[in-house]
């Protein structure tokens, strides 16, 4: 290689690295005086730097803002459950598999936060954790209607397989602790230690079970309603006159919590249910017996009821089936009765069973039926119709004819 510039005669030659291309450019004129070849050998190419192609147009994928968000508010979720870290990191992977798959990826926002909701539900029935899609529901002041059909939903697209043993015993603990009961935050009258409502509402839940109460029934309303009946009968002379909206004041329950007891009346008809059970037990007690038991003053006869419980469940249903025996054979009709009134308890869906619609006789009309003058006289009412009448009455004759005639 010439060591002096062919255009300017100067010796100031110096090599250059473009790239992968290596030039011998002088420094005083800038002129290109040799150009190494595109073809390299190998020990060249260890020693260049060379730029790639997929490093220079790279950019990085950023997540979604909404994603990030979603996820935010999952994680907010676990920590309100006191969920693990592992079950917190399962939800996380869940949610963005679940965000990012076609089916859910075009949703509106509040779809895509009750999609959150679902993936928690689902980790939480996965590990048998006790929470409750109400409670889910609440947290995020949606309808569990809505989340329900999300989760569903959720379960079907992603072919996830929840195998749960959790009950409504295994939540009541958990829901007790959310009543501020302590001799601290209420008056001594109201107070009352979370062991012993725990105690005496799982005992009136295993009632409410044995006569098919919580059959198909939403756990939240039914555990609210056997813990305000708890509640009462531990002190029933100084707690009678408490109603059940009273009671979650007192009891200082979450807002959402408590405008869900007092805008909808499940938790007031599940505390009848469950009133009427120990009524309808409590008639047979010995010292009771042939007397009145008002649901308004059952509370103070549960102790005894929890206690004898299994006992009175068995003369209950006997002495009820003696006296529809009774009825039946002194009843001069011959219609059959139906086989729910022999039976002193039954799940809700025998119980409210829907009465058959009648069926209303079909109008025998096929629309061939010949129509006479007076009919259609009487459906004229201007002489204009009348005129409009006669016309196209006319103008088919006249088009029936030309038929004919070709």
């Amino acid at each position: 290689m010439s060591s002096s510039c062919s255009h300017c005669g100067s010796k100031n030659v110096v090599e250059d690295q473009l790239y992968s291309q290596t030039q011998w450019v002088c420094q005083d004129c800038g002129c290109v005086i040799s150009e190494g070849i595109f073809t390299t050998v190998l020990s060249e190419e260890q020693h260049s730097i060379a730029v790639p192609y997929y490093l220079s147009t790279e950019v990085t994928k950023k997540p979604c803002p909404n994603l990030i968000k979603g996820l935010g508010s999952v994680r907010s979720l676990c920590r309100i459950l006191r969920l693990s870290k592992h079950m917190e990191s399962e939800v996380t992977s869940l949610y963005e598999r679940a965000y990012n798959h076609p089916h859910f990826l075009n949703r509106h926002l509040m779809k895509k936060e009750m999609l959150g909701g679902s993936c928690v539900l689902s980790v939480c029935r996965q590990n048998n954790w006790p929470v409750a899609m109400g409670t889910i529901s609440m947290l995020l002041d949606t309808d569990s209607t809505s989340i329900g059909a999300v989760y569903h939903d959720l379960i079907k697209t992603l072919n996830i397989q929840n195998t749960t043993t959790s009950n409504f015993t295994e939540l009541l603990e958990s829901h007790c602790q959310e009543y501020k009961l302590s001799p601290s935050d209420v008056p001594d009258v109201c107070a009352e230690s979370v062991d012993r409502l725990v105690q005496r509402s799982s005992a009136l839940l295993e009632l409410a079970t044995d006569v098919w109460i919580a059959t198909g029934r939403q756990p939240l309303p039914l555990l609210t309603a056997c813990v305000y009946v708890a509640w009462q009968s531990l002190k029933p002379m100084a707690r009678m006159k408490y109603t059940l909206n009273k009671f979650c004041e007192i009891a200082r329950l979450p807002k959402l919590k408590q405008s869900c007891v007092t805008r909808r009346d499940t938790v007031s008809r599940r505390v009848s249910e469950i009133r009427e059970a120990l009524c309808k037990l409590g008639r047979v007690l010995p010292w009771l017996r042939g007397g009145t038991v008002e649901p308004g003053s059952v509370c103070t006869l549960v102790d005894d009821i929890l206690s004898y419980r299994r006992t009175l469940m068995l003369q209950a249903m006997r002495s009820h089936e003696l006296e529809e025996d009774a009825e039946e054979q002194s009843a001069a009709s011959s219609e059959e009765v139906h086989w729910g009134k022999r039976h002193l308890f039954l799940p809700p869906s025998a119980r409210n069973a829907k009465r058959p619609r009648p069926n209303s006789p079909e109008p025998d009309v096929n629309g061939d039926e010949n129509i006479s003058d007076t009919e259609i006289e009487s459906y004229i009412r201007s002489p204009e119709e009348v005129k409009l009448y006669v016309e196209v009455q006319k103008k088919l004759t006249e088009d029936k004819k030309f038929k004919d005639s070709t």
